[in-house]
């Protein structure tokens, strides 16, 4: 097996070959924070580096004046210089568990040899009470745990006391760590025996990347395990009363990603399929292609008064949500200033959520007629 710290270094230095060596905590780096109320991970939040502070322990933060910066600093470089930061832990870590490896496979403490167990784990929409119990049980006794940016605060800390966390989240413009670079992380811990945990919010196999990940360690001879999450369509729908399908409104539901795979701004090319009356469409990650959908599905025939919700931070304190019909749904959305995460839900079963603003005799006409 190839050393994690030479493939984290050459990832790090063949990235980036020109840059200097870190030199600051990356907290130190941020001129900027985003909302403090957020339930979930921002990029570059005070409670992120909190977290994962054991990996800038022999950091010494003594150049606050970045912190002034009126400036924000370039992000490949914030990324760049966070992983150089991070790399003496992570190689630590890795050696003291390849270490107690050796001692096993040597007979001196015997304790079970072997690789470790990779688990890709869902962690819902927000709400840590929809976190499921083999979920929490999987959390609680990890070695190492990599988590996603739309894990929640109040799941991470469920987490066991003698757990590393390491963020490995994604955002639109900054990714703090490749997919590949994630491969190689679960990967190397893996084979090193630890228990590595794989956080992600809603379902690990829904839009979250999950099936390329357990594809890769899978070929690689590691033993990878599923804990399905409640993926954001049920979890939010059955928090605002929606029913995705019910009987003579919706025979179907369809869910969609906003996002192509080699991004652009118009990925949703199956608009013309979906534009069914008679079923229920579920857009993730579909803020910036939301006003291309709309328009599409109603020139595909969809109505324009079709019911819709945009619902922001899903299950957590802080949701904030806009009911619409489909016409107007993209210019009430930026009126209210909706931001990622936000989930979209189209359909005449929005009309049945005890929220929608409109009559309740509407609703109970949807239903009549059908």
């Amino acid at each position: 097996m190839a050393a994690l710290a030479h493939k984290l270094s050459l990832s790090y230095h063949n990235s980036s070959p020109h840059l200097p060596k870190p030199k600051f905590l990356p907290i130190f780096s941020i001129g900027y924070n985003s909302s403090p109320c957020s339930p979930f991970t921002e990029k570059h939040s005070v409670e992120r580096y909190q977290r994962d502070q054991w990996l800038y322990k022999n950091q010494h933060p003594d150049h606050s004046h970045f912190f002034s910066c009126s400036t924000p600093p370039d992000p490949d470089f914030i990324r760049e210089n966070d992983i150089a930061l991070q790399l003496p832990e992570l190689n630590r870590l890795l050696q003291v568990l390849r270490e107690k490896r050796q001692g096993c496979e040597d007979g001196v403490d015997g304790s079970k040899c072997g690789p470790g167990n990779v688990f890709l784990v869902g962690t819902g929409p927000g709400d840590p009470d929809l976190l499921t119990l083999k979920a929490l049980k999987v959390i609680q006794k990890a070695d190492l745990l990599l988590y996603d940016r739309l894990v929640s605060n109040d799941v991470l800390d469920l987490v066991g006391p003698d757990a590393r966390l390491l963020y490995v989240g994604k955002t639109a413009g900054y990714h703090s760590r490749t997919q590949e670079e994630i491969h190689e992380l679960l990967l190397s811990f893996a084979e090193a025996g630890a228990t590595v945990v794989r956080l992600k919010g809603g379902d690990p196999l829904v839009f979250g990347r999950g099936g390329e990940e357990m594809d890769f360690l899978q070929q690689q001879g590691i033993q990878v395990k599923v804990i399905p999450g409640i993926t954001a369509a049920s979890g939010i729908a059955a928090e605002l009363g929606i029913p995705l399908t019910h009987r003579g409104v919706a025979n179907s539901v369809r869910f969609l990603t906003g996002h192509s795979r080699k991004g652009g701004t118009d990925p949703l090319f199956i608009a013309e399929n979906a534009a069914d009356p008679d079923s229920t469409l579920v857009v993730y990650m579909g803020l910036s292609t939301l006003p291309s959908l709309a328009l599409k599905l109603m020139h595909h025939g969809l109505s324009p008064e079709t019911p819709a919700i945009a619902v922001e931070r899903g299950t957590t304190p802080q949701q904030r949500m806009v009911f619409s019909e489909l016409k107007d749904l993209a210019d009430k959305i930026t009126v209210a200033g909706l931001v990622s995460p936000t989930l979209i839900i189209i359909g005449n079963v929005v009309a049945l959520s005890p929220l929608w603003p409109h009559s309740l005799k509407d609703a109970s006409s949807l239903v009549e007629a059908k």
